[in-house]
């Protein structure tokens, strides 16, 4: 079994022991028991092991900080790496306060359903890479008129296979579109798993009202969220989300034009911008086409920013009635335009 190292300050920076432990949840649990101290805290980095130690951990402990490697800069970014020397820096920061965490929920079931999303994604964006090798056999064979999503669906295949030079081609790209279909199929069961995991989650009913969101964004956002009451505001959620602008200043002056932070999670800005366009192309009039159309009036015509806007009031609006645990009303999201005799009373 691997060994990792552990290392412990009191209060004062003082060493109190460093030892190298397996990982193992017997072993951490007597260790942490044992130490005398009338508070504990406990602080280890993201990996893919942060979401079992934080589950097996975090009862035995006064607080348990998983902190985001990215941050630590005096430990990622030293000329020195050692195993002991990163244990002792990760503790002086802890001291520091200077650790960045990253949230992980006390509920097991949340953590579940967060890791059924996720697989769906993979999925997902594993099928991309498996269309461009597809694509990649046919242009080295010299097939280039490839007719978008039909040279991937089964009626059709059969026609661009025809259309190879040799047998040999053939067989090769007819194996690629085995384990296509074999993801697609994966995607479709991790989909499933998802919902149904999903199901007892009474916000994601109210989040598909908004126009533009479907039962996937709904529960994607969800179970990327796992709680609302995590962000103290808007935001917050907004930086999470991608869609938070940033700038560089040196000296009140600016050494780069806004942007918009790449941290975050990609995946919230992509729902938001396919539940933005979505939401324009429904016919007739919405709450969301409404409030884009009134932004794009308030930039002066800039559709960009309009369009970031809208896409954060999406968000916003989806944290706002799971927070206060209330019914969608689109007359809170962009009030709906006055009647004409509402119009003729009021005149």
């Amino acid at each position: 079994m691997r060994q990792r190292v552990y290392l412990g300050l009191d209060a004062r920076g003082k060493l109190l022991f460093s030892e190298r432990l397996p990982t193992s949840e017997a072993a951490l649990i007597s260790h942490i028991v044992a130490i005398k101290a009338r508070k504990k805290l406990l602080a280890l980095e993201e990996s893919s092991l942060a979401d079992w130690l934080y589950g097996e951990l975090r009862p035995y402990v006064d607080e348990l900080i998983v902190c985001d490697p990215r941050h630590n800069a005096l430990i990622s970014r030293s000329s020195h790496k050692d195993d002991r020397e990163d244990a002792y820096k990760l503790c002086r920061l802890l001291r520091l306060g200077e650790l960045k965490p990253v949230y992980h929920s006390d509920q097991a079931h949340r953590a579940i359903f967060k890791e059924s999303a996720q697989l769906y994604l993979d999925l997902r964006n594993q099928q991309v890479g498996q269309k461009n090798r597809i694509k990649a056999k046919y242009h080295k064979a010299g097939v280039l008129r490839l007719d978008g999503a039909r040279v991937f669906d089964a009626k059709h295949r059969e026609h661009y296979l025809k259309e190879l030079p040799d047998d040999a081609r053939r067989a090769m790209l007819s194996h690629l579109y085995a384990v296509l279909d074999a993801m697609q199929a994966a995607q479709e069961a991790a989909r499933r798993d998802m919902i149904r995991l999903g199901a007892k989650y009474s916000e994601i009913k109210e989040f598909t009202k908004i126009p533009g969101i479907g039962p996937i964004g709904a529960h994607v956002f969800d179970a990327f969220i796992q709680t609302p009451h995590r962000f103290a505001s808007k935001q917050k959620l907004w930086k999470y989300s991608k869609l938070a602008g940033v700038d560089r200043s040196s000296a009140g002056k600016l050494l780069a034009y806004k942007r918009l932070d790449k941290a975050g999670v990609g995946e919230l800005k992509a729902l938001s911008h396919r539940a933005f366009h979505a939401a324009l192309r429904s016919s007739g009039s919405n709450e969301v086409s409404r409030f884009y159309e009134d932004s794009l009036a308030r930039t002066n015509g800039d559709a960009t920013h309009a369009r970031l806007h809208t896409q954060r009031k999406i968000l916003t609006a989806m944290w706002a009635i799971w927070r206060d645990n209330e019914a969608y009303n689109p007359e809170l999201f962009y009030p709906s335009p006055p009647t004409a005799a509402a119009v003729c009373q009021a005149a």
